[in-house]
């Protein structure tokens, strides 16, 4: 009898500490989860951190790069381009005393050439740093203005529709970044995607914004793009998420490239 009951004895301790180890187990499981949990919730939170001090700084430098490209356009336009007006001037004077010499007539009028298209590249640079028609008439006048200017290279061709008659977008935030967000779009199909013509279609209603994009260039390998983006990329990112725009690409050999940029309306309240 004694026998059966130290073996009961042996067996209920047996059973209390296979409990209590199961215990423990149990609680260092629940704690290491925890633990876990908690660990990742706090990278989370400081990739979050990170993602928006990135996000900051990326404003920040698009702030300061559209500040010194007004101060570089206002300095063409203001010092250099008053100076070559006035230097036109006078080889135009020149030109008129110099007719009875021909060597003397040959070399003002090259210059004149020269100054000329000088003024008119130092125009276009300005225009392209500093649009005065965007501020002045919205973005569907300063897109018309870029068409014109470019085609007038011929270089490339590019078609441009607003699909609206009005021009309603009262943003001026969203309209600066979509037009630099263009005019980089346009640089990417003119030097890597080799494209002879863009077509360009604008839904600008301050209800939603809708920018349809296509060229008929090389395109590119989207995977690749997305694992290494350069700087073009980078900046057009940015300044998508400075309005909080959503983007769609599409792009092959075949049909050349194709982005499309949508702003709902709850963002474009914002100014």
């Amino acid at each position: 009898m004694e026998g059966v009951l130290q073996e009961e004895g042996y067996m209920t301790l047996m059973v209390t500490g296979i409990l209590i180890m199961l215990a423990f187990a149990l609680a260092f499981v629940i704690f290491f989860n925890y633990s876990q949990k908690k660990i990742l919730k706090e990278q989370v939170r400081v990739q979050d951190l990170s993602l928006k001090h990135q996000e900051e700084l990326l404003h920040a430098t698009i702030l300061t790069q559209e500040a010194e490209r007004q101060r570089i356009a206002r300095d063409l336009h203001d010092e250099i381009g008053s100076k070559l007006n006035v230097i036109f001037l006078n080889i135009c004077r020149l030109k008129a005393y110099g007719k009875e010499h021909a060597e003397i007539d040959l070399i003002t009028t090259e210059v004149e050439a020269v100054i000329n298209t000088t003024i008119n590249s130092i125009r276009f640079i300005s225009h392209e740093l500093l649009p005065p028609t965007l501020e002045e008439f919205g973005l569907v006048e300063a897109i018309r203005e870029l068409q014109h200017s470019i085609n007038l290279l011929g270089q490339i061709r590019i078609n441009f529709k607003s699909m609206e008659e009005v021009n309603s977008i009262d943003n001026k935030l969203v309209e600066l970044n979509l037009f630099r967000v263009l005019q980089e779009l346009i640089n990417n199909s003119i030097k890597h995607g080799q494209a002879t013509e863009i077509n360009i279609k604008l839904w600008p209603k301050n209800t939603f914004v809708k920018l349809d994009y296509q060229d008929n260039g090389s395109g590119f390998d989207i995977t690749k793009i997305k694992e290494k983006k350069g700087l073009g990329m980078k900046n057009i990112e940015s300044r998508l998420r400075i309005i909080n725009a959503s983007s769609t690409y599409n792009s092959s050999s075949e049909t050349g490239t194709n982005v499309i940029i949508e702003i709902p309306p709850t963002d474009l309240d914002k100014t």
